[in-house]
C-alpha cells in the first residue's frame, strides 16, 4: 500500500472522527434527553410516597418519606480512531507476511453516570414541622392564591367556632360516629360568599400595650434595640416623660360586604356557625378547646374562631378517603366506626379506589396508584378534585409551618426605673 493511500486513509479517519464530536453536542443534548425525565421521575415518586402514606394511616401504620435531595448527573464522552491491518487469507506460508491493506476503524461511546442523594425525612426538625399547625395567615394565603376556601377548610380546618369537621379530630378512628355534615355545609357556603363576594378576608393592623408606664430615663438605646430584636417597640407617653412598650401585629377580620347583607346564604352560614347576627365584620382567631354549640348551647359569638390542623391532621382526615377490601374489614386491620363508611367525608375532595389484580400491571384509567398490601390502591385519571387535592398537598410539603407564628411572645426584660 503507498503512502498516499495510508494518508489519505488518515484523512478520512480524522474528518469523520471530528465531524462526529462536533456534531454530537454530547453535553447539551444529553441535557435535553435526561432533564424532563429526572423531573417526571422525581414528580413520580413523590406523588407515589404521598399517596402511600395516606393509605398507610388508613391502616394505623407510621408514614415513611424519603426525599431525593439532589441529583448530581455526569455525562462521559470518548472516542477513538485507528487504522487495523487487513491480511489476505492466500499466504505464501510465510508467518510474517506483510499486510496488502490497512481499514479504518472509529469508536464513539458515552456514558451517564448520575448520583443521587437521599435524605430520610425523620429528624426532629422535620417531624416537629409534621405536627405544628397551619397559622391563620397561612390559610388565607392559599385562599388568596386560587385555591378553593371549601377544600382548604375541608382540609385544613379541625372545627370552626365549634363545629367539627368530622368526629373524633382527624386521627385514627374510634367508634363514635362521624360528625362532618354541618362542617361541610358551612365550607360551601364559605364558597358560594367567596365566589359572590359576598365577603372578604384581610388584615388589620393593631397595637397592644405589654407594659405600664415607664420613666423615660429607664428606656436606654440597649433596651430600645432588644425590644426591636423581638418585634416589640417602646412609643412616648405624656409628652415624653414616660414610655409603654407595646407590640404591633395584624389580626384578620372577616368583612361582610354591602352585597352580602341580608343575603340567605350569608344567614345560613351565621346560624351553623353560632355567629351574632347582622355584624358586618367578625375578628378571625386562632383558638381550640372550643365547644360543639349543638352540644353546648353556648350563646352566639362576635369572632370567628379556628383549631386548624397540622400536616399530619390534614392526612390522617384525607385517609378516610381511602376505599378498604372487605376482606381487611372484616379481619379488623381498618376499623370503621360503627359500620360507617367514613368515605363520605372526603367525597368531593379526595377519593382513593381499590381493586385487585396483577402486581406489574396497574389499573387501566388510573392516573397515579401504588401496590400494597396485594391490592391497588389508585386515584382515577378522571378525579379532577383528588388530583387537584395531591397538587395541594405536595405544594405545602415545601411549606415550613414551624417557623411561622403560633402564638408564642418573646421574653424581654423591661427596664425599671429608680
Amino acid at each position: 500500500m503507498t503512502a498516499h493511500v495510508v494518508q489519505v486513509i488518515w484523512g478520512g479517519l480524522l474528518a469523520l472522527l471530528l465531524g462526529t464530536c462536533a456534531g454530537c453536542a454530547f453535553g447539551p443534548k444529553a441535557i435535553e434527553r435526561t432533564h424532563g425525565r429526572y423531573a417526571s421521575a422525581v414528580q413520580r415518586v413523590d406523588e407515589e410516597q404521598l399517596l402511600k402514606n395516606i393509605v398507610r394511616l388508613r391502616y394505623v401504620e407510621a408514614p415513611q418519606n424519603l426525599d431525593v435531595a439532589a441529583i448530581a448527573a455526569q455525562y462521559e464522552l470518548s472516542t477513538s480512531a485507528e487504522a487495523r491491518p487487513f491480511f489476505s487469507t492466500e499466504s505464501s506460508g510465510n508467518l510474517f507476511r506483510a499486510f496488502e491493506m490497512i481499514l479504518p476503524f472509529v469508536s464513539v461511546t458515552g456514558a451517564n453516570r448520575p448520583t443521587v442523594s437521599l435524605t430520610p425525612q425523620d429528624d426532629g426538625t422535620t417531624v416537629r414541622q409534621f405536627l405544628t399547625p397551619i397559622t391563620a395567615e397561612t390559610l388565607v394565603f392559599l385562599g388568596q392564591s386560587g385555591w378553593p376556601v371549601s377544600s382548604i377548610f375541608r382540609i385544613w380546618v379541625d372545627r370552626m367556632n365549634g363545629v367539627p369537621n368530622l368526629v373524633p379530630p382527624s386521627g385514627p378512628l374510634r367508634d363514635i360516629p362521624p360528625d362532618f355534615e354541618r362542617f361541610r355545609r358551612a365550607s360551601e357556603l364559605f364558597q358560594v360568599a367567596q365566589d359572590r363576594e359576598l365577603l372578604s378576608v384581610h388584615a388589620e393592623d393593631r397595637t397592644t400595650d405589654l407594659s405600664g408606664p415607664l420613666p423615660a430615663n429607664a428606656v436606654t438605646a440597649a433596651a430600645v434595640v432588644e425590644a426591636a430584636r423581638s418585634g416589640f417597640e417602646y412609643q412616648p407617653q405624656a409628652g415624653g416623660k414616660t414610655w409603654i412598650l407595646v407590640k404591633h401585629e395584624k389580626r384578620l377580620v372577616l368583612q361582610v360586604n354591602p352585597s352580602g347583607l341580608g343575603s340567605p346564604e350569608l344567614g345560613e352560614l351565621v346560624g351553623l356557625l353560632n355567629l351574632v347576627p347582622g355584624r358586618e365584620r367578625y375578628e378571625l382567631v386562632v383558638a381550640s378547646g372550643v365547644p360543639d354549640p349543638a352540644k353546648n348551647h353556648t350563646p352566639p359569638v362576635p369572632i370567628l374562631q379556628l383549631t386548624l390542623r397540622s400536616t399530619a391532621q390534614a392526612l390522617f382526615f384525607l385517609a378516610n378517603g381511602v376505599e378498604i377490601p372487605p376482606e381487611h374489614v372484616a379481619a379488623g386491620l381498618v376499623r370503621e366506626p360503627n359500620g360507617v363508611n367514613p368515605n363520605e367525608a372526603t367525597e368531593g375532595l379526595f377519593q382513593v379506589h381499590v381493586c385487585k389484580g396483577h402486581r406489574h400491571k396497574p389499573p387501566a384509567g388510573a392516573y397515579l396508584a401504588i401496590w400494597y398490601r396485594d391490592h391497588w390502591y389508585y386515584v382515577d385519571d378522571r378525579d379532577q378534585e383528588t388530583k387537584a387535592t395531591l397538587l395541594l398537598m405536595l405544594q405545602l410539603k415545601q411549606l415550613d409551618f414551624k417557623r411561622q407564628s403560633v402564638g408564642t411572645i418573646p421574653t424581654l426584660t423591661l427596664p425599671v426605673g429608680r
